[in-house]
């Protein structure tokens, strides 16, 4: 990142990065501290935005400005840029649908999911598996997953 910056500032360009995000959940908006790796990172550019995918629809993504150092922030949760992904011809692409609230893109939370999270828990433990097994393979850390067994052996 800082040789990229070296270059924007001598050549005076412009440079987009992509970079991954580890898994998330999927129920709490998109912070600058969702970006893979070091967060370091994060303070090397100059603006930053991500792309989320709606969770009651998959053919939908959001945009959202995650930071911006000099302009002001347009499209935050509040205001983000809801697109459809598309094929019309050999390319994808995403089409600009409206502008809508992050919230309504998140995965809502409820006693179903809760159920079901604490009985696969219960399951992976049974069959032997480590915590840290059951926490990469729910995508919850290894130290939920220790507090679900307990809240389970008080029940």
């Amino acid at each position: 990142m800082k040789n990229l910056k070296a270059l924007k500032i001598r050549y005076g360009l412009s440079i987009l990065v992509l970079a991954h995000t580890p898994k998330r959940n999927l129920s709490k908006p998109i912070t600058r501290n969702d970006l893979q790796g070091s967060k370091i990172l994060i303070n090397f550019c100059d603006s930053s935005f991500s792309i989320g995918e709606g969770a009651t629809d998959k053919s939908l993504r959001y945009l959202k400005q995650i930071k911006q150092r000099n302009t002001e922030q347009i499209y935050d949760g509040g205001n983000v840029c809801i697109c459809q992904i598309d094929k019309p011809f050999n390319f994808l692409q995403f089409e600009f649908i409206k502008f809508g609230v992050e919230r309504e893109h998140l995965k809502q939370p409820n006693d179903m999911d809760r159920e079901t999270l604490y009985e696969k828990v219960a399951e992976l433990n049974l069959q032997g598996r480590s915590l840290r097994d059951i926490g990469a393979e729910l995508n919850i850390s290894h130290m939920r997953a220790s507090r679900i067994l307990k809240e389970n052996q008080n029940m």
